[in-house]
């Protein structure tokens, strides 16, 4: 079966990314998202979990379209991706820690009056990024493809699982993101994760293991 593969986001463009830390929750937690050389992404920044207690997160967003910036607003533009059966990640250099997988179908929400973001559903997936000390021969790394299924997209409001949603919808994705969070006090610190593309696809099981990692 082949597979059909439009490129989702641009790694050329990342500036227009939506940074979301737990600096509006209080916390000291830093990101950011820059474009390299290699025409890759780069998602990047520091974890704490001292300031919060043990809890943490700090994200990127890119928008379907140019956002306003004086409003906040997405714009009405929206991926769709209803003729695909999911995401495929391609994954670079990392550093071996949990990330997480975020889209939104929702339109974005009018801010608060203490002029944070309200919190929506989200969509998500964990994934565990390669080791870049580790992975490969002599230390270099060979990349990784993960697979990702609207079926195994999981709801959660502000970070918990949320039941009775309704269904995601691939036809109306606005906005794509990673997320590098604590899992409960269970990682910290700097982080780094390369990211070579992110790419909708049609896949069956002879084209991916039972992990979700696509066969080669």
């Amino acid at each position: 079966m082949g597979l059909i593969s439009p490129e989702l986001t641009s790694s050329e463009s990342p500036n227009n990314a939506l940074r979301s830390d737990d600096r509006v929750r209080g916390g000291s937690s830093r990101s950011s998202l820059s474009a390299l050389s290699n025409n890759c992404a780069l998602f990047e920044g520091h974890l704490d979990i001292e300031t919060l207690g043990g809890a943490g997160f700090a994200s990127q967003f890119q928008f379907a379209t140019p956002r306003n910036e004086d409003s906040g607003s997405s714009g009405d533009n929206v991926w769709d991706l209803s003729a695909y059966e999911g995401v495929e990640v391609d994954v670079g250099e990392g550093d071996g820690k949990v990330y997480t997988l975020i889209l939104k179908d929702e339109e974005m929400q009018d801010k608060r009056d203490d002029g944070r973001e309200k919190a929506g559903i989200s969509w998500e997936a964990d994934f565990r990024a390669n080791d870049s000390n580790t992975g490969g021969i002599g230390g270099e790394m060979v990349g990784k493809k993960i697979w990702v299924s609207w079926s195994a997209l999981k709801a959660t409001y502000r970070g918990k699982e949320k039941e009775d949603v309704g269904k995601f919808k691939p036809g109306e994705i606005r906005r794509i993101g990673f997320m590098m969070r604590s899992f409960f006090g269970t990682q910290q610190g700097d982080f780094r994760l390369e990211l070579r593309s992110i790419t909708a696809r049609k896949h069956t099981s002879e084209t991916v293991d039972k992990n979700g990692n696509v066969l080669q």
